[in-house]
This record gives structure tokens, C-alpha cells and sequence, in this order.
């Protein structure tokens, strides 16, 4: 659309007669009103005024030059001075009124147009002259009727604190767009100060010592209360309003004020006296409210220790907000438990540096997702639980625009693409987390309210659906230890995360600590795994599983070939090749984000992954438990096929012992070498448990089996063994050796040659009293273990 021609002439005028100075800097001419062209009506006047370093701002030299140089402008004071005059009438039309028909005259028009902007500034419309400022307002960007979203009830306070106040010194000229903004805050803030006998030049429009304690002992209001000489129901009144409650702006505090007072203290979490105490009042003007009201809720940086989570309970916490990033600040090894026995909840929060606009944009966003997602589920968190992301940093409303709102549609778009599916949270400012709920990329706030300069939390009332507001720092002390700790005030809505919120994980001791530490090169790596591989199919089902356990089974080359290929086939080998090519394109897309295991553990992982696959690929259809069947030769059973290779070949000549006990000592050995290694062993009984627990709910991950397990052998070191014996034996020796013989004189074509396979070339199948042997050994060696 074209620019207004009025302000199109004003933008050329400024340029062609100020351009010459060396510290002009050129209007845009496009005839659109905007902060480039205020600037340049400043820097106009600035130079009209002799004010030798020119400056965007209209600050306190501009100031005291306009007030010695014309006192007022008006069209005695202006005459012979046109340039001035056109100033003054270039700000007029750039805030849409009439600024006069002819350049530089200060005619009937322009006075016309002055009384009315008094008028809609709620000052006297009989005034035509323009003071300070007014001059100091009209350079602004400040509406004077209603705009957007403001309403009449804000702009009738706006109006009213400009009309009381306005002639005080320090009084800026509030906007009048019915919207509450920073400088309405501060506007309201003096007014409060001025209410308190504070002089000009003490009044300062802060929430400080004097304010704080002249609202504890004169601005008590309450039902059946009128203004007088003071106007305390009419300011708190404002504040509702300000606050989006609705009120009558009478001066007489009445029922509907009392209920506007009790709708809103409900929402702050402040005790329900309907009657403008100074918690109310403090609530209603500043982000920290009454830093000294009680609070249940802490945040700290703080790896927590038993006797820290009963400090803060002994404190009256029920809840603590803790990292899951930052290796120095995050959830420590056994620490969830330690809050959870101390009758604590917690609230997880991410935040990686999130401390400038630079550190926010959609692909800082997916992997802020990603990172929570992953360690979410390794720390056990269920689905439902909300995660915090922080913005930690005065974020500007045009920086939320274009970085904060897409880095929020990053995280979502990775944390709820697997099937844990956990909400988000904002932590920051009012505004940020106001902006990003609204949005609807959030359900949750925590507000950064200690912060209470930002201009963030300036003019911004409470945003919705927040859980956690954080007030004060404190440090909690008893004679075991300190603790340093951010207050919160928790909300009636909030539900933070309690002990049947978290799953146990897996802890283990890596020497040369003692210590448990997470299990991160085995449990922590799954859930890594399944998280990529559900991220990359958008699905949780056994699809995704086999992503992962084909990854992991072709870490090892003898897994690779021959009969395994046979064994263990690719899904999308199995289908007609349309069908088959998005599971290839998903199965790429996972293998080139899927990290590798520490070596350690690689073989291990892979022979597991190997074995679960065959037994998910060729499942356990009702079977005689004393029998052996295909799944097992992928297992157990080819593990003992296995050691008989090894016996048969390098110990039978020369082992002193019965074969019965060479097998009890060698199945699930130590020996570096063996071919039936305790790492096989337990590779082998944790597949088998995963496919029993995989039977009854297939979209389980497969993170969540080994989690279950190793929590379990965690409490009980033989669990895992015990449970084997029961599951696949019937809990009894004689099945279990049934079983084994059954490996080599199986009738089954699909368990004999595949046996016959395993057997060396340079060996051959056991005897039956050798294989009696065998399976008595394997029994031995089992039941040891239990």
C-alpha cells in the first residue's frame, strides 16, 4: 500500500534540510511512520536547539534546551523559528493527526490538533501549547487512542494517571492504547510513590525499600473503602485492570472489586482475603511479588545429597527443579531416589547456555528436543511429564518472533516424535512464556520473576497455565550442610514429577570408582538408539525395534554372513520392492545419526541384538520346554554347540576332569577366549527375557526390556538367571537338561541342520553320554548362578 503523502513530505524535508549535518542520519521516504523517522525528527529538533552531539534519544540535554530555548512552543514562542514549527507539525502527522496545511505556520490546524491530543492523553484540552513533554511524547512511538489489543478500561486508567499526575517532575506522559506496557508500569509506579508524600527527584518509578514499605503501612485497602485526599482504591483498581481483571474504576472499593481481588489472588497463589493487602499489591506491580511469601517449590544447580533434599524438606519444600544437562549440574547417579525418599517431587529443566538470542533458532531447537527426549527416558521419566526449556535472557518481543517461537517448534517437533511423549515447558520472561503458550508451543510456565528489571516482565501480567514462579535466592543452612536455592512459589495446577513418575534405571560401579554411576555405555546407549530410530521411522513398533537390533547385530561381521543372513533377514528383504523402499530410506536415515557403542561393549551388543532378532523373526510358538527349538541355536544352545567345538578340539586330549565339569566350569566363563563367555551367557538369557516381555506389548521399546532387567539383577544379582531357569525350563533341572540333549539329537529338520552347521568340520555331534554330560554341566553352571 502507498505511504502517506503527508509523511512522505515530512521525510524529504528532514533530509534535504538537515542532510548537510555530519551526524545526520537519513529519514526513510517510504511515508510510513516508524522509529527511523521519529529519530530523525529528534536529531531535527536536536539541531535546531544548537545541541552540538546528536543523539536518537530525547534525553535530559534535549530536554533542558527545549525548556530555556522556548518554554512551550506555541505560535508566539515559534515565531520566526518555521523549522521548529514544521517539526512539530512532521510529529503531529507522524502520530496521525493533522499537523496543519502549511509548512511551518503554526496556524489554527495544528492548535486543533494539539488540544485533542491532550484530550486523548486525558490532560486539558483547553491547553494548545506543546510543553516538554508532551514534545518528549509526541517523539515517540506511544498511541494515544486504542490500538490492537488494548481495551477502554486500560486507556480510562492511562487517561486518569496522566490528568492526576502529568504535572509532577518526573511523570512521563503515559500512552494511551488501552495496552499495559513498560512505561504504564512505571507511570503507575510513580503514581503509588507520589500517593506516599515521596518529593521529585526521591519518586523513582522502582519497587524499592521506601515503596515497599510505604504499601505495607498506607496502601492497606478493602471492602467499603473510598478515596479521599490519597487515592489508593483508584491505583489498585488501575493495577487490576492493568492485570486483565475487571473492575470498576470508581475510587470505592466495592463486591465487584473484592471478587476481581479474589479471582486474582486464586491465580497468583496468594492467600484469599479479597482485600488489597501488600502480597496483592506487590503481585499486581512487580514480577517477584512479595519476595518474602512463602514458597514450596526450589530450583538449584546443585547436585542434590540426602541430606540436602531433607534440609530443604525440614524448610517446608515439597519440590526441587533440577538439570538434566550440564554434567556438573544435572541429575547425579541415585539422586532421583534420594528426592523421592525425602518426600520431594521434582520438575526436570533443560537448558543448554540459552542465554542469548544467538543461542535460539529452529535447528538449535530440534536438538534441544533431541537431547531432552533421550535423557529423559535414560533418567526413567514416564510420558506426561513436563520438561522446562529455558530462555534465559531479556528476550525483546521481535526476538521472540524470530527466534524463540521457531526454536520452541524445533524442540516440539523432535520431543514428541517417539512414543514417549513428554509436554513442554518455558521457562523466562512473562513475555516469553505468555508468547510461547499462546502459540501453542508450550502448556507450562516458569517464570523467570527474579529478573523482575527485564523488560520482559515489565508491563506483562502473570502468563497463563504457569506452574512455577521463582522469586528469591536463598541459601538454607542446618548443622549437616547449606544449601544455595531459587525460591519458587508453586501453582495449584502444577504436577510435578513423583516416584511412580520415574522408572528405575539401571546404576553400576565402573572401576576404578566405587560409586554407582549410570549405566551409560549399555542402558543409556539403547535408549539413544531407540529414540534415533523412532525419531527416523515415526513409529514405535517392532520396526523401530529392528532398526536398532540390525544396527547392533552388524557391529560384528560374524553376524553378517552366511546363515545369519538367512537367519536374521532385513525386514524389507521379505517385501515387494515398492513397499519395501520407505523402510530402506528410514532405515538409512537412522544409520547415519546412529552413534557407536564404547568397544567394550560392542560384542556383547551385538550378539545379544543377533540372537533377539532370531528369536523375534522366528518367535516362540507353543513348544515343549524340555525340547530345544530353532530360536535357541541362534542362543543358548549354539553357545553350547560352541564350547563342544572348543572342548572337542583343544581340551579333550589333554583335560584331567569329566566333560560334566569341564562344562560347568567354562559356561559363562571369565577366560578371555572363550566361546561361551559370560558375556554370551548373559547375552543370551537377556535376549530370550526381552523376547518374552516383546510378546506382550510389541511397541515397547527395546531399551525399556534391558531396563527392566538390569534394574532387577541391580536389586538381585541372580534375577536374571532365576528368571531364565523359571521362563524357559519351567524352573526345573530335568527340563533343563532335556533340552540340552535334545540340541543334538533333535529330530526337527529346522533344529538338526542347523545344529549340524555349528558343528566344526574337525569335530563331531557328542555321543548320548556325552551329551548327557554336557547337560548336566550346563545345569550345573545355570543353577550356580542362582
Amino acid at each position: 500500500m502507498p505511504g502517506d503523502p503527508q509523511i512522505i513530505s515530512v521525510q524529504n524535508w528532514l533530509n534535504t534540510t538537515y542532510g548537510w549535518h555530519s551526524q545526520w542520519v537519513a529519514a526513510p521516504t517510504h511515508g510510513f511512520t516508524g522509529w527511523e523517522t521519529i529519530y530523525a525528527l529528534t536529531r531535527a529538533l536536536q539541531i535546531e536547539l544548537n545541541i552540538t552531539t546528536l543523539a536518537d534519544a530525547f534525553g535530559p540535554t534535549t530536554q533542558s534546551r527545549f525548556v530555556s530555548t522556548f518554554g512551550v512552543l506555541s505560535p508566539s514562542s515559534t515565531a520566526g523559528r518555521p523549522n521548529v514549527v514544521r517539526i512539530l507539525q512532521g510529529a503531529m502527522w507522524c502520530k496521525g493527526y493533522r499537523g496543519g496545511w502549511e509548512p511551518g505556520v503554526f496556524d489554527q490546524d495544528l492548535l486543533d490538533s494539539i488540544a485533542v491530543v491532550n484530550a486523548n492523553l486525558g490532560l486539558s484540552a483547553s491547553v494548545t501549547s506543546v510543553n516538554v513533554k508532551l514534545m518528549k511524547s509526541l517523539l515517540t512511538m506511544d498511541a494515544y487512542t486504542r490500538i490492537g489489543s488494548g481495551t477502554w478500561d486500560k486507556r480510562e486508567v492511562q487517561q486518569w494517571l496522566n490528568g492526576k499526575y502529568s504535572h509532577r517532575l518526573d511523570f512521563p506522559l503515559l500512552p494511551c492504547d488501552g495496552i499495559f506496557s513498560r512505561n504504564t508500569q512505571l507511570g503507575l509506579m510513580f503514581a503509588i510513590q507520589y500517593e506516599l508524600n515521596m518529593a521529585d527527584g526521591v519518586a523513582n518509578g522502582n519497587f524499592g525499600p521506601g515503596t515497599k514499605s510505604g504499601l505495607q503501612s498506607s496502601g492497606y485497602v478493602s471492602l467499603g473503602a473510598t478515596d479521599s485526599t490519597k487515592n489508593w482504591v483508584r491505583l489498585y483498581q488501575g493495577a487490576l485492570r492493568f492485570n486483565d481483571y475487571s473492575t470498576p474504576f470508581s475510587g470505592t472499593f466495592d463486591n465487584d472489586t473484592k471478587n476481581a481481588t479474589l479471582s486474582f489472588q486464586g491465580y497468583a497463589e496468594l492467600p484469599a482475603t479479597g482485600a488489597g493487602t501488600y502480597a496483592t499489591w506487590a503481585s499486581l506491580l512487580i514480577s517477584t511479588g512479595d519476595s518474602t511469601r512463602p514458597g514450596i517449590a526450589s530450583d538449584m544447580m546443585t547436585q542434590l545429597t540426602g541430606s540436602h533434599c531433607n534440609l530443604l524438606y525440614q524448610n517446608g519444600y515439597r519440590t526441587v527443579g533440577r538439570y538434566i544437562s550440564v554434567l556438573s549440574k544435572r541429575y547425579a547417579p541415585g539422586e532421583l531416589g534420594r528426592i523421592f525418599a525425602a518426600g520431594l517431587k521434582t520438575f526436570p529443566i533443560m537448558q543448554e547456555a540459552n542465554t542469548s538470542v544467538a543461542d535460539f533458532s529452529h535447528q538449535k531447537g530440534v536438538d534441544h528436543g533431541f537431547q531432552a527426549l533421550r535423557r529423559l527416558r535414560q533418567l526413567g521419566f514416564k510420558g506426561g511429564t513436563t520438561v522446562f526449556f529455558a530462555v534465559d535472557f531479556d528476550a525483546l518481543d521481535e526476538q521472540i518472533t524470530t527466534n524463540v517461537i521457531p526454536y520452541f517448534q524445533g524442540v516440539a517437533d523432535y520431543l514428541h516424535s517417539t512414543s514417549v511423549d513428554y509436554k513442554v515447558g518455558v521457562y523466562g520472561t512473562r513475555n516469553v512464556c505468555a508468547r510461547v503458550i499462546n502459540a501453542g508451543l508450550a502448556t507450562e510456565a516458569f517464570i523467570a520473576s527474579m529478573s523482575w528489571g527485564w523488560s520482559g516482565n515489565l508491563g506483562f501480567k502473570l502468563p497463563p497455565s504457569w506452574s512455577y514462579d521463582q522469586i528469591a535466592g536463598l541459601t538454607l543452612t542446618n548443622s549437616a550442610t547449606s544449601l544455595e536455592i531459587d525460591k519458587n512459589v508453586q501453582s495449584s495446577r502444577a504436577v510435578p514429577a513423583g516416584s511412580a513418575d520415574v522408572l528405575p534405571t539401571p546404576l553400576v560401579v565402573k572401576p576404578p570408582l566405587t560409586d554407582l554411576q549410570f549405566d551409560e555405555d549399555n542402558f543409556w546407549y539403547l535408549v539413544e538408539l531407540d529414540v534415533r530410530a523412532e525419531h527416523a521411522t515415526g513409529r514405535a513398533d517392532g520396526i523401530s525395534a529392528d532398526f536398532v537390533l540390525q544396527f547392533l547385530q552388524h557391529l560384528q561381521w560374524q553376524y553378517t554372513e552366511g546363515p545369519w543372513l538367512a537367519y536374521t533377514p532385513n525386514l524389507e528383504d521379505l517385501m515387494p520392492p515398492l513397499s519395501a523402499q520407505p523402510l530402506r530410506d528410514q532405515r538409512a536415515s537412522f544409520t547415519a545419526v546412529a552413534p557407536q557403542p564404547a568397544s567394550w561393549v560392542q560384542p556383547r551388543l551385538s550378539h545379544w541384538a543377533a540372537t533377539l532378532r532370531g528369536y523375534r523373526n522366528w518367535d516362540l510358538v507353543a513348544y515343549s520346554k524340555g525340547t530345544c527349538i530353532l530360536p535357541d541355536v541362534g542362543g543358548w544352545a549354539g553357545d553350547i554347540l560352541n564350547a563342544w567345538n572348543d572342548y572337542y578340539l583343544h581340551y579333550r586330549s589333554s583335560y584331567s576332569g569329566t566333560l560334566r565339569q569341564w562344562f560347568r566350569d567354562n559356561v559363562g566363563t571369565t577366560i578371555t577366549g572363550s566361546r561361551f563367555s559370560a558375556d554370551d551367557l548373559r547375552a543370551d538369557i537377556d535376549a530370550f527375557l526381552c523376547r518374552m516381555m516383546d510378546q506382550s506389548v510389541l511397541s515397547r521399546p527395546i531399551s525399556d526390556y534391558v531396563r527392566e532387567i538390569e534394574t532387577q539383577c541391580g536389586l538381585d544379582s541372580h534375577w536374571r538367571y532365576a528368571q531364565f531357569y523359571q521362563q524357559r525350563f519351567d524352573g526345573t533341572r530335568a527340563t533343563v537338561e532335556a533340552a540340552v540333549v535334545d540340541i543334538f539329537q533333535s529330530g526337527a529338520i529346522w533344529v538338526h541342520f542347523p545344529v549340524r552347521h555349528f558343528i566344526d568340520d574337525n569335530a563331531r555331534m557328542p555321543t548320548s553320554t556325552e551329551a548327557a554330560l554336557i547337560a548336566q554341566g550346563f545345569a550345573d553352571a545355570l543353577l550356580d548362578r542362582i
